[in-house]
């Protein structure tokens, strides 16, 4: 939870900085994102091949002493005001460096805990926790805005990466034994790749973790400019806007608590990701602040039974040999975010964010249906 509050914290204090401190435009958003999103990309299988062969909870916390570091830097960058765009840049792409090989530990170290007839459970409770502070987070980012100045985001942030790292390093030692065969580092990559590929089954799972990284999670990124350029409002609108997102995760977590021991989890993974398309796309042509505020409580309902239960579907349904790098591959996706929100950042400047970012949910839509309705087997999983 702790690391939760910061990542929050992080993230409206960075989406503040570039786009008001600094005068930055969706596309300067955009680049920000993709720095950080391409490296998970590029480094998330490797992350899985560290992660199935070394001690997950020593790894852990190094990499999150990292990122403490990093969140230092920029809070002291900001406060004698040395900071620049290009800064920001680096330390997102040294962010994204990090997450690539911590992300695989953190969702491996769910599996590792409960085993897999609870894993959907886990998941489910886990995703509470962090939606929670998905609640808090926000809010407290928004504040500090106003009452230290974007400094104090960052300065929240590394102190509650110091607590994550304590934390961590009292976690049990205890992991399972690792099946994986003892192959190179490009040769396993390249293996867990063509397992996926092969596997109908996978292969659809994977397939729809991707869909709503591309089309439509990129729309995050610019609830900034929506709070100043649509709503007319500052940087708590901005906090409330996100805070939304958490309540309605909240609702969700709930629901996949009921949910999880029900048959065809695939049906709900492709309804929810339905959902989350259209209510996204109603929160477009809202003008108002609390109806916007309304609708993303809603919206915030469905990414979060989508995510824990297509989370689960990857581990659950994985060959154990292969489960660490498919859970790569689920860190992997969250970094193609940034590459679609690169493109829908210069769509946003030339159009506006409502036409753009409404457009981009009716194809997500549309392509959620037509997925649905050609493959069954996905509807029986």
């Amino acid at each position: 939870m702790a690391l939760q509050v910061g990542s929050w914290v992080q993230t409206i204090g960075q989406g503040w900085l570039v786009a008001n401190d600094l005068g930055g435009s969706a596309t300067n958003l955009a680049v920000v994102a993709l720095l950080r999103g391409a490296f998970l990309v590029l480094l998330s299988p490797f992350g899985g091949y560290i992660a199935g062969r070394f001690e997950r909870r020593k790894q852990l916390v190094i990499y999150s002493s990292l990122s403490a570091t990093i969140a230092a830097t920029l809070a002291v960058l900001v406060a004698t005001g040395a900071i620049e765009i290009w800064m920001v840049y680096l330390t997102a792409a040294a962010a994204g460096i990090v997450e690539a090989l911590a992300g695989p530990i953190r969702s491996l170290l769910v599996f590792d805990t409960v085993g897999p007839d609870e894993m959907t459970n886990a998941v489910a409770l886990n995703s509470l926790g962090g939606n929670a502070m998905r609640v808090i987070g926000p809010a407290i980012g928004g504040a500090l805005i106003g009452l230290i100045g974007t400094e104090g985001t960052f300065e929240v942030q590394a102190a509650c990466l110091i607590l994550s790292v304590a934390l961590t390093a009292r976690l049990s030692r205890s992991e399972p034994e690792l099946v994986e065969e003892r192959e190179g580092v490009f040769a396993s990559v390249v293996s867990g790749l063509a397992y996926v590929v092969r596997d109908r089954r996978m292969a659809l799972i994977v397939t729809m973790a991707i869909l709503p990284s591309v089309l439509v999670y990129p729309y995050v990124s610019f609830l900034p400019l929506f709070a100043t350029s649509v709503l007319n409002a500052g940087a708590n609108a901005y906090g409330y806007l996100a805070a939304a997102v958490g309540v309605g995760s909240l609702v969700g977590g709930a629901i996949v608590a009921v949910a999880s021991n029900r048959p065809r989890i695939g049906q709900w993974v492709m309804g929810a990701c339905l959902f989350y398309c259209v209510s996204v796309g109603a929160f477009t042509l809202t003008r108002q602040l609390w109806l916007a505020v309304a609708t993303l409580a809603v919206a915030g309902i469905f990414p979060s039974v989508y995510a824990a239960l297509n989370s689960s579907l990857m581990q659950m349904k994985a060959a154990p040999e292969y489960r660490s790098r498919v859970v790569a591959l689920q860190t992997m996706t969250w970094g193609m975010t940034p590459f679609a929100g690169l493109l829908m950042g210069a769509m946003i400047d030339r159009w506006g964010m409502p036409h753009v970012v409404g457009a981009w949910m009716m194809v997500a839509a549309l392509l959620t249906l037509i997925l649905t309705a050609s493959s069954r087997e996905l509807r029986r999983i």
